[in-house]
């Protein structure tokens, strides 16, 4: 995870998908880190976003090291869940989200598609251990794209709606399991610098594979007859 200190970014402040409001009170933004660029056919691609804090914000605080809740306290917890209420509470859980019109995919499934989505191992938002404060900002590595195993075929590819969050799930009084999100963050908005998008070079040809088909067409010059041997335009015959 890399941070920083906030630069004046300009970003729309993102809410939680639900209509009920975050507990606490995180309050940011989310954008793609570089939103548009260049690559190969057969380069891996990651899907690098930015958080940043308002002034006005709660810290965003994950301790790894103290589960369930990992660092947060019950009373931070919403009540209930779409109207449902909780019972008990069973843990935290960070979460990752990405909507299925991007054009790497097809419609989120991985067969015949151009690329595989995948959640990163390491230096990703599940890596989050820290808290960012108010007018910080800090960069997360959200997914992984890995190109077909023939490469990706050459044009422009987009994604436009990832995001990040936490979510405290449980169980209701009936023992139904429920879950509710604390805070989540989407890089949507009406601008095209939330779209990610990524240009495909064709895959050039080695210039060893040039040369040999240069040497082959001198080689098929040098075997063709002359007109008229014997008779036989184009055609070699024994004297």
């Amino acid at each position: 995870m890399k941070l920083h200190r906030s630069i004046g970014m300009a970003a729309l402040t993102i809410v939680a998908l639900q209509s009920a409001p975050a507990y606490p009170a995180v309050m940011g933004s989310l954008v793609f880190t570089e939103p548009t660029a260049s690559v190969t056919a057969n380069e891996i691609i990651d899907v690098w976003v930015t958080l940043s804090l308002e002034e006005d914000s709660d810290p965003l605080s994950y301790d790894s090291s103290n589960p369930p809740f990992y660092g947060w306290q019950e009373t931070d917890f919403p009540a209930d869940a779409n109207g449902v209420p909780f019972a008990r509470y069973e843990r935290t859980a960070l979460y990752t989200t990405r909507n299925c019109s991007d054009t790497f995919t097809l419609g989120c499934n991985d067969a015949g598609s151009q690329y595989r989505f995948s959640v990163p191992a390491s230096d990703s938002w599940f890596t989050l251990d820290r808290t960012i404060y108010p007018a910080e900002t800090a960069d997360f590595l959200l997914y992984q794209l890995t190109p077909d195993a023939d490469g990706a075929e050459p044009g422009l590819y987009q994604l436009h709606t990832a995001g990040l969050g936490l979510s405290v799930q449980g169980w209701d009084g009936s023992g139904n399991s429920i879950v509710e999100e604390l805070f989540g963050f989407r890089t949507t908005c009406m601008d095209a610098s939330c779209t990610f998008s990524r240009e495909v070079a064709p895959i050039p040809i080695p210039a060893a594979v040039w040369l040999f088909g240069t040497a082959l067409l001198g080689l098929v010059g040098f075997a063709l007859p002359g007109p008229g041997v014997h008779g036989y335009p184009g055609c070699w015959t024994r004297g």
